[in-house]
C-alpha cells in the first residue's frame, strides 16, 4: 500500500481566475477554513479523493440548506481528466467512512486559478457536518494554505484502482491529512476548497415546479422494430429509426459505464439500475456530438418494483447534466426518443422536482 498519494512542491503566489461563466445566482455565504499562505501539491500515482470538512453551525448557516458550487485553487490541471466534485452529509462528525453522498457533479478542469464548479441542481444538505472535495487525477496539483491544523482536510485512494464515491469506507486509504496513519502526511494547512450556501435552491417563489411523469404509451405500437444492445441488455433502441428515418446512415453504440461517473441526478428524483453511454455514429464511422435531426427511441427494462413512476434521462453537456425526457411505458419497458448521445438512465421521484424535460 501506498504511504502517500499526495506531494507538496515549492509554495507559490495563487493566482486568483474565475473559470466558470456563473449561469445562475451564487449562494447567498461563501464558507471556507482557509487562512494566509500558499503550498502546492499534486496527485501521484492514482486517482485521490481531497475534501475540506466543514461544521456549517459555525458558520451560522441554517439547516436545510443548499450548496449550489464549489470551488478549489488550481495550480496545474490534467486536462481532458474527468473529475467528480462531490458533497458528503455527516450525521455524526468525526470520521466520514459513514458520510452520505449528497451531490455530485462531473467537471474537466483546464486552467490554473480558482475553479468553480456549479451544480446543475443546487445540493440540498440536513446535517451540520458536511464533506465537500474534488476526486483529482494523477499528476493534478491543488493549492493549501500553510497555517493551521490539517485534521480537517482528508483524502483517499486506492492503490491502482479507483474506489466507489457512494461509499467513502471502500476506499483503501481514508484519512486526515495531520500526518497520522494511514495517509501519513503532515500537509500543515487545509486544501483550498471552499463553497457557496444558501438557504434556497435559487428557486422563484411561487414558480409552478415541473414534473416528468410517465406516460402509457399508445396501444397497437409495433415493438418488434426495438433491437437490444449486445453490451447493454436491459437497454433497447428502435431499429427502424436507423434504419429507415436515417437511412442506414446512422450506428448505435451503448456500453455500461461505472455508478461513479454519473452526474448528479436532478433535485426530486434518484438514480436506479445502470448507467449507460450511448454514442451515434454516422456510417462513416464518425461520432455525432450536437443535437439530431430525428429521434431514435431508446427503451430501458427497469426493476419491477420502479417499473410504475420511472422515467429516462439523458445527460449531455460538459459537464454533463441530466435531462429528464419524456417518458412512456409499454409493458415492462419504458421509452423515450432520444436526440443526442451521452448518458442513459432512469429515474425514480423521491418528491418535489425541478428539472424540466428537454429534448
Amino acid at each position: 500500500m501506498r504511504q502517500r498519494t499526495l506531494h507538496r512542491v515549492m509554495p507559490c503566489v495563487l493566482i486568483v481566475l474565475l473559470l466558470i461563466p456563473l449561469a445562475v445566482s451564487a449562494g447567498e455565504k461563501t464558507i471556507s477554513i482557509n487562512g494566509d499562505g500558499n503550498a502546492v501539491w499534486f496527485v501521484s500515482g492514482e486517482q485521490t479523493l481531497v475534501m475540506n470538512g466543514f461544521d456549517l453551525a459555525s458558520f451560522s448557516v441554517a439547516l436545510p440548506a443548499y450548496i449550489d458550487r464549489v470551488s478549489i485553487a488550481v495550480d496545474t490541471p490534467v486536462p481532458g481528466s474527468p473529475i467528480e466534485v462531490v458533497v458528503y452529509e455527516d450525521a455524526n462528525g468525526g470520521s466520514p467512512s459513514d458520510a452520505r453522498l449528497a451531490g455530485r457533479t462531473s467537471v474537466d478542469i483546464q486552467q490554473s486559478g480558482v475553479f468553480t464548479a456549479v451544480f446543475p441542481t443546487p445540493v440540498l444538505v440536513t446535517q451540520r457536518a458536511v464533506w465537500v472535495g474534488f476526486y483529482l487525477p494523477v499528476n493534478f496539483r491543488f493549492l493549501a494554505d500553510t497555517g493551521g491544523t490539517s485534521v480537517l482536510t482528508y483524502w483517499a485512494w486506492t492503490g491502482g484502482s479507483t474506489f466507489d464515491l457512494n461509499n467513502l469506507a471502500s476506499a483503501g486509504v481514508l484519512g486526515p491529512a495531520d500526518g497520522t496513519a494511514p495517509v501519513s502526511i503532515n500537509m500543515n494547512g487545509k486544501a483550498r476548497i471552499s463553497f457557496e450556501v444558501s438557504a434556497s435552491p435559487n428557486a422563484t417563489p411561487g414558480t409552478p415546479v415541473a414534473v416528468v411523469t410517465q406516460q402509457p404509451g399508445p396501444a397497437g405500437s409495433d415493438l418488434a422494430v426495438l433491437q437490444t444492445f449486445p453490451n447493454c441488455s436491459q437497454v433497447l433502441y428502435d431499429t427502424a429509426d436507423e434504419n429507415i428515418t436515417f437511412r442506414d446512415d446512422l450506428n448505435v453504440h451503448c456500453a455500461i459505464q461505472p455508478s461513479w461517473q454519473s452526474p448528479t441526478s436532478p433535485q426530486g428524483y434518484d438514480r436506479r439500475g445502470d448507467l449507460y453511454d450511448i454514442l451515434f455514429f454516422r456510417s462513416g464511422g464518425n461520432v455525432l456530438s450536437g443535437r439530431l435531426v430525428n429521434t431514435v427511441t431508446h427503451c430501458i427494462r427497469p426493476a419491477a418494483a420502479d417499473l410504475p413512476t420511472a422515467v429516462i434521462g439523458v445527460a449531455w453537456g460538459l459537464p454533463r447534466q441530466w435531462h429528464l425526457q419524456p417518458t412512456q411505458r409499454f409493458g415492462d419497458l419504458i421509452c423515450a426518443d432520444i436526440r443526442r448521445g451521452g448518458n442513459l438512465s432512469y429515474f425514480v421521484p423521491n418528491g418535489l422536482a425541478t428539472a424540466t424535460p428537454t429534448n
